[in-house]
């Protein structure tokens, strides 16, 4: 059972133990999936049959194209067609698009609509497997610390708050007090917005990418820096990064959930692409399998067909 110690006023912060083994967590990494009820579900559902999932982290675009309106909004049977079959824990975090894809015009800014990020997090008090304590929150484990962080105000570089958010100084804060304080053996930072990728997002010469860029000095710190980040946003699935272990983090793109876009090479300064070998996107997702001393990551289409070899990364324990 999911336990959260709110640390504001608001729902802005939290932390929550994550009821996993010590020994092994298995989970489904998925986002941008707002725009279908099932696009997904045959290939999760198929893979969580084969080997059982723990839950799903969802990485944001929860509803497209606009967010959604209140608790009573009919578009929550996009989670609940979509992801309840699997009755496992979802845990999710919130895109642009449940922000109403916020957009810099003239200094001021500009929405698709009204929408209300606020009841995806209320929503947890009537759909069982939905597990959203607040916009910024840290899953606990001995085993593994998974810290979902609101990218938003970060790639927006919000000085105050917008829809109920925080501000982009206070999320970045958040970030780093949470990877200092975390002791598990992996930690991982989830967030929406993409750092590198191939996907449209990830080549775009903008304020966004160069204020999500902002974070690696405390994602590469090779003391307290995170193993793994894991991102939607752009609409397909890639692995960047050296699995070598000489440079942390990987970056896990899985975007791929209801649309897909171009991919295409990045430039060479950049990390290289571990997976695909060929930037072709496919609908699916990725599963995380994690051990003490191993973190795995397979790639699925939508119909559960693996689509890659188990990527492993190895950390020596102490």
């Amino acid at each position: 059972m999911l336990t959260s110690v709110v640390l504001a006023a608001t729902t802005l912060f939290a932390s929550a133990e994550l009821p996993v083994a010590k020994t092994s967590a298995r989970f489904i990494v998925t986002g941008d999936a707002g725009a279908t009820h099932s696009q997904l579900r045959a290939g999760m559902l198929r893979v969580n049959a084969e080997r059982h999932i723990d839950a799903v982290l969802l990485l944001g675009d929860n509803f497209y194209p606009c967010g959604i309106h209140g608790l009573d909004d009919p578009q929550w049977t996009k989670i609940t067609e979509h992801f309840g079959p699997l009755n496992v824990p979802i845990y999710p975090i919130l895109g642009n698009h449940d922000y109403g894809d916020p957009q810099w015009n003239a200094g001021a800014i500009s929405t698709c609509g009204p929408t209300d990020p606020d009841a995806e997090i209320d929503e947890s008090r009537l759909i069982p497997e939905w597990h959203f304590p607040a916009r910024n929150y840290t899953l606990h484990s001995p085993l593994v610390d998974i810290i979902m962080i609101d990218t938003q105000p970060i790639a927006s570089g919000f000085d105050t708050a917008f829809r109920g958010s925080a501000t982009a100084a206070e999320e970045r804060d958040f970030l780093a007090k949470s990877l200092a304080e975390s002791h598990a053996t992996w930690r991982i930072v989830a967030g929406h917005h993409t750092i590198y990728s191939s996907g449209m997002h990830g080549r775009m010469h903008d304020s966004l990418r160069q204020n999500m860029r902002e974070l690696l000095p405390m994602l590469e710190d090779r003391t307290t820096g995170a193993d793994l980040y894991i991102c939607g946003h752009d609409h397909d699935l890639e692995l960047i990064g050296d699995r070598t272990g000489h440079a942390r983090p990987l970056f896990l793109i899985s975007g791929a959930g209801s649309g897909l876009d171009r991919m295409r090479p990045r430039g060479p300064n950049e990390p290289p692409t571990i997976f695909p070998a060929v930037l072709e996107p496919f609908f699916g997702f990725a599963v995380l399998d994690i051990a003490p001393g191993t973190l795995t990551i397979t790639f699925y289409d939508n119909k559960g067909n693996q689509r890659s070899q188990p990527l492993t990364i190895t950390k020596r324990l102490r």
